[in-house]
């Protein structure tokens, strides 16, 4: 079906690629507009971010906050490692345009739940899904007790990279070993495979 809809578009391209730069590309860093860049193209992947499953803590939690880590910045270094052809046809729907020049990627910086949470990058989401449980809480505090929580305030400072973990956990999703395909895995913080 995505492939069909990549195919479609493009015929109907007559006209060239709409060109943008990193800066613009950076701008689209939330979860209701999450632009990302591969290998110097652009991508809107807002509806794959507003319609991943993770959100319902389906299992797929930490692909979604590699995701939500990845909005407006160029992701072709961890794109590349972690996704095979059928990944790359599946994007190819999602480009709305090009890179004004070529752009040495650099590793995403993965944030936790937490810090998204409170840099205000995570806004709309999905209503039938509250955030994603932690792996670590499933077993904890009923949902009612954790919803009553305190939640931080949406005017809190821009996310910083995860802590190192002092113990044998994952500091992206934190399991251990890593789940999911966490790519904690090829993070130089992350002891879960250790």
């Amino acid at each position: 079906k995505v492939e069909a809809l990549a195919a479609e578009r493009d015929r109907r391209r007559s006209k060239p690629w709409p060109v943008f730069t990193m800066a613009e590309v950076a701008r689209h860093c939330y979860s209701d507009d999450a632009w990302i860049v591969v290998s110097d193209k652009v991508y809107d992947m807002t509806a794959h971010v507003q319609h991943h499953e993770g959100w319902v803590g389906s299992g797929k939690v930490s692909t979604l906050l590699a995701l939500l880590s990845a909005m407006g910045t160029d992701c072709s270094l961890d794109f590349n490692s972690t996704h095979d052809a059928r990944g790359f046809r599946e994007l190819h729907a999602y480009q709305v345009g090009i890179l004004d020049r070529p752009h040495k990627p650099t590793p995403v910086r993965y944030f936790t739940w937490e810090q998204l949470s409170a840099s205000g990058r995570i806004r709309n989401r999905p209503r039938a899904a509250a955030a994603p449980p932690r792996l670590a809480d499933r077993a904890g505090p009923p949902p009612a007790e954790r919803a009553a929580a305190p939640q931080p305030p949406e005017s809190a400072a821009a996310p910083q990279p995860a802590e190192r973990a002092t113990a044998a956990l994952c500091g992206f999703c934190e399991c251990s070993p890593c789940a999911d395909g966490c790519p904690g895995l090829e993070r130089s913080d992350c002891q879960g495979a250790l």
